[in-house]
């Protein structure tokens, strides 16, 4: 069966802030889409594209998915004691609610390795590569691109060619909730410190994890293997909808 895209419309960071907003005040599902129809209704003129949006935000922070469980309470936490940190954590929760999203900011961090400009022809190519050559990827593409701008990860420098624009994180309870995210989303079990330093998945931000962060953290078990440290989630199962 082809992997689901679902992320077919771009998104603002005022628009998920709102969206935030909704969810803090506990309204019910129902409030929720009311009032997400009347703010989006400014912006998108279109019926089926607010439709689309509001249902892609709505995934992200209302409806569960495998890794919603846990994810979403530590992150409302975290975004409304760390509003300047709404971008990382927003970022996170998209991680967690799009398998597409995962593998684009996969394949940015990993080309970023190996040069400065990222290209949509090449991007797209290695899309196609994995998910198949659909339509609806072709244009999911483009709009994954649109929010990416939006959150300030990259900046177009001509039509079709992006660099990467870096954002320091240095609050430690936001840079290991990321980590925490990362590792629930991408599954390989053990992960080296390096790993966690410089997770492709998280591309655009610069943040330091230390040892004895986590080794705080009841999240995380850390074993030697061959005198080399490895750390990975204490309990995977956390990562499951409940």
């Amino acid at each position: 069966m082809a992997k689901m895209i679902g992320l077919s419309r771009n998104l603002k960071l005022q628009w998920l802030n709102k969206v935030v907003e909704l969810v803090l005040e506990d309204l019910t599902e129902s409030e929720i889409k009311k009032q997400l129809n009347e703010y989006l209704s400014f912006e998108i003129k279109s019926p089926t594209n607010r439709r689309k949006t509001r249902d892609i935000m709505m995934n992200i922070w209302v409806y569960e998915n495998d890794h919603s469980g846990r994810l979403k309470e530590q992150a409302l936490i975290l975004i409304r004691s760390y509003p300047e940190y709404a971008t990382e954590i927003h970022w996170c929760m998209v991680l967690a609610a799009y398998p597409v999203f995962v593998d684009m900011c996969k394949l940015i961090g990993k080309m970023s390795e190996f040069q400065d400009e990222i290209t949509l022809a090449q991007l797209k190519q290695k899309l196609f590569d994995e998910w198949g050559e659909r339509t609806t990827l072709f244009h999911s593409i483009d709009k994954i691109m649109a929010t990416l701008k939006d959150f300030d990860a990259v900046a177009c420098d001509k039509p079709g060619k992006y660099h990467i624009n870096k954002h320091k994180v240095n609050n430690a309870d936001v840079v290991t909730f990321m980590v925490y995210t990362m590792m629930c989303v991408d599954d390989s079990g053990y992960y080296s410190l390096m790993d966690l330093k410089s997770s492709t998945y998280l591309f655009p931000f610069e943040y330091q994890i230390e040892k004895e962060t986590l080794l705080e953290d009841e999240r995380f078990v850390m074993n030697s293997f061959g005198g080399e440290l490895s750390i990975a989630l204490k309990e995977p199962q956390i990562c499951q909808t409940y």
